[in-house]
């Protein structure tokens, strides 16, 4: 019998994000693999699940509150943390939750740390430099305290199992799978889509995914959507999950579709009627990056950017297409092939699909959890 799993997580649906979402999808896909499964987050969030849920944390520097909700739980469960700094107390900073993990571990009990972001950089302002300091300090603390590590960063990986050695063997890469269902749509509602969109029936879209964020690079977007137009040739963009006035000439106007939240069956929608999926994150890909996912399991061709967070393996990837953080024309010029170069798009998008399926899908990314956390 597989033993009980308990998730610790600030987030949870209906609070809104990407962490949220996998933090649901986790549980459920844990659940339906046989454990029995607890999630312990805040106050507010949860609903109707197939898992348990204890929206019980005020603040979480409560450790007796963590220790009381602990003592109801068969002492053979696993403890997975969803662990971002930023989660767990103000700027990130929460002293008491990594001793709480080192009581935990002198107790005896099994600890997973999914670590999803690990440390603010460092700044010269000197608050913010606290904080990336201390989130150091909480790191350090952790690695010695938690008996498995996933990280959703390649790259994280690769670097402290240098800084760590004597650790290195807790670490190992666990992407974050797509939180959008793929629906299962004719090929028809491609078309369809567009209509309800009122867009040419031939129109090729651009899209972008995700929340609207500075960090994901969204003028490059809109230039290579604005040279991606011909006379022949519309060219649609559109945002989902955000929708921010944009200031745009009048003939892009007419092509630009903000879809706002909606809800994933539309998201699914909107990603099947894609041919490019735009998101070019100023710290390169990474397997973090569920926007990504979700759009490989779609089967869409995804523009995107190399950086000092993408891992060595995935910076040579052949089922992306991707050019330098720097290099703002090359990306430009990326975009406007993927739109135009009918098949050098659709065999991107079929090599996607596949590398979806071979590595990202969350019953191959469970099962290597599994095989992990209960070794």
């Amino acid at each position: 019998m597989l033993p009980p799993v308990v998730i610790f997580s600030d987030l949870l649906p209906p609070k809104r994000g990407g962490l949220a979402d996998h933090t649901a999808a986790l549980a459920t896909h844990l659940h339906e693999a046989g454990h029995q499964v607890t999630v312990i987050c805040s106050v507010g969030v949860g609903g109707n699940a197939a898992y348990t849920v204890r929206p019980v944390m005020d603040d979480w520097r409560d450790v007796a509150l963590l220790a009381a909700e602990l003592s109801a739980i068969p002492a053979d469960a696993i403890l997975l943390w969803q662990y971002v700094p930023h989660m767990y107390g103000h700027g990130g900073v929460n002293s008491q939750l990594p001793n709480f993990m080192g009581w935990l571990h002198r107790m005896g009990r099994r600890q997973v740390v999914l670590a999803h972001e690990i440390a603010a950089d460092y700044s010269w302002h000197p608050g913010h430099f606290w904080f990336a300091w201390n989130h150091r300090r909480q790191w350090n603390k952790i690695l010695r305290f938690a008996d498995v590590i996933p990280i959703s960063t390649s790259r994280w990986v690769e670097d402290w199992s240098v800084r760590r050695p004597a650790v290195a063997k807790k670490f190992f890469t666990l992407p974050s799978p797509s939180s959008i269902p793929r629906v299962v749509l004719p090929a028809s509602d491609r078309l369809q889509w567009r209509r309800e969109q009122r867009l040419p029936e031939n129109a090729k879209v651009i899209a972008y995914f995700g929340t609207y964020s500075a960090a994901k690079g969204i003028p490059w977007v809109i230039d290579g959507w604005r040279y991606s137009l011909r006379p022949n040739q519309p060219v649609a963009f559109t945002l989902i999950g955000a929708a921010p006035e944009l200031p745009l000439a009048s003939d892009l106007r007419a092509l630009y579709r903000p879809l706002g939240y909606v809800k994933a069956h539309e998201v699914s929608r909107a990603l099947h009627a894609a041919d490019v999926v735009a998101l070019p994150f100023i710290d390169g890909v990474s397997e973090r990056r569920t926007t990504v996912m979700a759009a490989l399991d779609h089967g869409v061709a995804v523009a995107t950017t190399t950086g000092h967070n993408t891992g060595k393996a995935l910076a040579q990837a052949d089922w992306l297409a991707q050019v330098h953080v720097a290099d703002r024309n090359g990306y430009i010029r990326l975009m406007q092939e993927l739109v135009h170069l009918d098949e050098k798009r659709n065999t991107l998008a079929a090599a996607g699909k596949a590398q979806h399926e071979r590595e990202f899908s969350w019953p191959v990314v469970v099962k290597r959890l599994q095989d992990r956390m209960l070794a």
